[in-house]
């Protein structure tokens, strides 16, 4: 069960933030939500998540960034990450892929589609953590 896995959200657009927050704990998720890359480095430099789903276009840095810096961090550098992006173009969808992506989910998305990708993300990483 994911009841005490921890999710760091980033994304600049404060309505979506919430909904995801709100959702994902209801789902059983602890959830810690920053508005920008800089923050969101910081964050989970202070309390290491078990998946981030970062927006690629955000001010103070883009989803990427976030995933190089903490890429740096040993205990960091091995988080699963699932980009959220309005872009559609497959040159982003293949950067997100080249980076290491746990998955990339395109804005609008449903929920569910959502859901769907962050635990697969969680159980591949748990499978990894048990090999």
């Amino acid at each position: 069960m994911h009841s005490k896995k921890k999710i760091l959200i980033a994304d600049d657009d404060t309505r979506l933030l919430q909904a995801l927050k709100v959702r994902l704990e209801a789902e059983g998720f602890s959830v810690t939500t920053s508005q920008d890359a800089y923050q969101a480095v910081q964050l989970a430099r202070q309390d290491p998540p078990d998946l981030l789903l970062l927006d690629i276009n955000m001010p103070a840095g883009k989803g990427f960034s976030v995933k190089e810096r903490l890429a740096n961090v040993p205990e960091l550098s091995k988080v699963p990450v699932v980009y959220v992006t309005g872009d559609t173009s497959s040159e982003v969808a293949q950067a997100a892929v080249r980076s290491g992506a746990s998955g990339v989910v395109r804005k609008p998305f449903k929920i569910s589609s959502l859901l769907d990708v962050v635990l697969t993300a969680l159980a591949e990483r748990d499978h990894e953590r048990a090999a």
